[in-house]
């Protein structure tokens, strides 16, 4: 059964409380807004944000009831795309009155999470988090747009400086910033006793982490997020801080879930990702599953995916020899993600088990979306196929020096 629990305090510092959220229950809709730009300004642009949502709840459950009858990669890029939909018209709403009462750069951050069955979907803007308590661990779903959280991904910062940088507060997308927005997209398959927590920064920066999870973990969600904002009050509460905390139905591990878990914290291409990072990437990967004497590719047809395999056992061959056989963590098809020219060899499943895919044209638009994260990527793939091509070369140069 859902329980979920809202709290929201304006803090110690501050008279007015520019956070807005929404938990609508049965629309499986919960959403955090953190109003930016002073006195009024603030307040009107979580409230206009928030508005947009509860407009959109319809949708959004119309769409998450289609995903849950058939889970499929495109059903669930169809549940983000309708999120992404609603953080547009949010962001052009909230400039468009900024614009017309003279509220210039008046702006709200947003965390968003769509519940579909045991599948949380989740969009956000800006620094306001989502988090998820799993088994005495708190996983962090999101990442901070935000110029300080930019400066540590790229090496420049440390989290201790970005602590009293006097950048710490600047964020790098919001709604209403400009008439269109680019938030961040991801979902996450859920299991029993998993605990979803949505909130402003006005607990993420004052409350330590180990402090935020252990809190999490106290009790049912009205205990929990009494404690939470009694917490941000009690390190000086210097922020508006709101929690939304959300007891979820969970289910326990299928193979396809268990597959997905598995590609989070094992493949390689998200060596060194935070968790967030990988819930976005795990998007546009695709699950497969195969019996034994399976094709995943076949020789002299086209190819425009890459594969990972995560259980069993496949077979490489050309012209009926066989060349290789891969298993667990090993990876196949890198160069169709550029050229999408006929595959040079076939793969064959000898065992049953399972693989991910990723295909160039999921890839490109990934890439166009989340630049920043669609390099890291590109880059990964890149030393990957530069390793494969030295072998190639150590190998020829071994061939030729043969007497």
């Amino acid at each position: 059964m859902l329980r979920v629990a809202c709290r929201t305090d304006p803090g110690k510092k501050r008279i007015h409380n520019e956070d807005a959220f929404l938990a609508l229950a049965e629309d499986g809709l919960f959403v955090v807004a953190d109003g930016v730009g002073g006195r009024a300004a603030g307040e009107v642009a979580s409230a206009l944000c928030i508005d947009v949502f509860r407009s959109a709840s319809a949708t959004l459950r119309e769409r998450a009831r289609i995903y849950l009858e058939n889970a499929t990669p495109a059903a669930r890029n169809t549940v983000l795309a309708a999120m992404d939909d609603a953080c547009q018209l949010a962001s052009k709403k909230v400039y468009e009155t900024a614009e017309s009462e003279g509220k210039s750069g008046m702006t709200t951050t947003v965390v968003v999470i769509l519940l579909a069955g045991t599948t949380a979907f989740i969009a956000h803007v800006g620094d306001s988090r989502a988090y998820l308590a799993r088994m005495e661990e708190l996983k962090q779903l999101t990442e901070d747009h935000s110029m300080v959280n930019e400066l540590i991904r790229a090496g420049k910062m440390t989290a201790a400086e970005a602590k009293t940088s006097r950048h710490r507060h600047v964020i790098t997308r919001a709604i209403g910033l400009y008439p269109t927005v680019q938030p961040s997209l991801a979902s996450v398959d859920l299991m029993p006793g998993d605990r979803l927590v949505l909130c402003s920064d006005g607990l993420s920066d004052v409350v330590r982490p180990e402090r935020v999870q252990a809190l999490t973990l106290t009790g049912d969600p009205e205990t929990a997020a009494g404690a939470l904002i009694d917490a941000a009050l009690e390190a000086g509460g210097p922020d508006n801080v709101t929690v939304v905390l959300v007891d979820p139905e969970g289910r326990t591990a299928t193979d396809e879930a268990t597959l997905r878990a598995r590609v989070l914290e094992h493949l390689f291409l998200f060596e060194d990702m935070p968790y967030g990072n990988r819930l976005q990437v795990s998007r546009i990967l695709r699950e497969h599953y195969f019996a034994p004497g399976e094709y995943l590719v076949a020789e002299g047809t086209p190819g425009d995916a890459m594969f990972v395999i995560l259980d069993g056992e496949v077979m490489v061959t050309a012209s009926g020899v066989e060349l290789a056989r891969l298993g667990p963590g090993e990876h196949f098809g890198e160069l169709a993600l550029a050229d999408q020219l006929p595959r040079s060899a076939s793969v064959v499943a000898v065992t049953f088990g399972g693989a991910i895919s990723i295909t160039a044209e999921d890839l490109q638009e990934f890439c166009q979306r989340e630049p920043v994260l669609g390099n890291s990527l590109l880059w990964k793939l890149l030393k990957v196929l530069g390793k494969r091509l030295r072998q190639t070369n150590a190998r020829v140069s071994t061939t030729n020096a043969l007497p």
